[in-house]
């Protein structure tokens, strides 16, 4: 109940322009919310303005056949992983879904990561695009053997693939000249960034069923 009222009370703020970090503190601290929910709250609730902008970037499964699609590829695993782990996966304010999880520069292969790896390499190549990029970031353990694997699986698809290596995918994704696979809205709000689709939500909606709740549905209390 109080993770409700919090969201009410950090989405009031946040539409008014108070500033993360002071807004995050003030609400989390008055509720008493645990680390997962302040997480959540941070990742899943946004001004009205930056939500109907990330919106309007938006398109469906449908729309990216024939299109250059670029993936935001740590992005996407590490959220279709918190859903095969049973962490809280929810759909934000902006559209787009999300997970509980803060482990981005810490992130491990694990035993549900050959799973996550197949479902999204399956699901890439049935949307179609004309060509794919699929873009990791070098600072995390093991990206070099990643990159290897994917560029083995990728090697027998139609499309132009290409699997890049760098310091920071957010880089070229901010200027990629297509459609764009992630959550990460330092990167949808980029100006250059046009068309958005969010590749882990078509994952687990398409290969596990039903729609992913909002993150008022969720009931964290029995979240692992």
């Amino acid at each position: 109940m109080n993770f409700r009222k919090a969201i009410v009370d950090y989405r009031y703020l946040k539409n008014r322009g108070y500033p993360d970090k002071a807004a995050l503190k003030l609400v989390s601290d008055h509720f008493r919310l645990s680390g997962i929910e302040r997480n959540c709250l941070f990742r899943s609730v946004f001004a009205e303005e930056d939500c109907s902008r990330r919106r309007a970037k938006l398109i469906p499964a449908s729309e990216v056949a024939g299109r250059a699609l670029g993936v935001d590829w740590y992005n996407v695993l590490i959220t279709v992983e918190s859903y095969l782990k049973g962490f809280p996966v929810f759909l934000a304010d902006d559209g787009l879904v999300r997970d509980s999880s803060a482990i981005h520069g810490s992130y491990r292969p694990g035993k549900v990561t050959p799973t996550a790896f197949d479902r999204i390499l399956a699901t890439l190549e049935s949307l179609r695009p004309a060509s794919l990029a699929l873009f990791l970031d070098s600072p995390i353990s093991y990206s070099g053997m990643m990159a290897e694997s994917l560029r083995d699986r990728l090697a027998g698809l139609e499309a132009e693939c290409a699997v890049e290596v760098q310091p920071s995918a957010d880089y070229p994704l901010k200027s990629f000249a297509g459609v764009v696979a992630t959550s990460d809205s330092s990167i949808i709000d980029r100006e250059a960034v046009r068309v958005v689709f969010d590749l882990a939500r078509w994952v687990l909606e398409s290969s596990y069923g039903g729609p992913i709740r909002g993150v008022e549905e969720l009931d964290l209390a029995t979240s692992v």
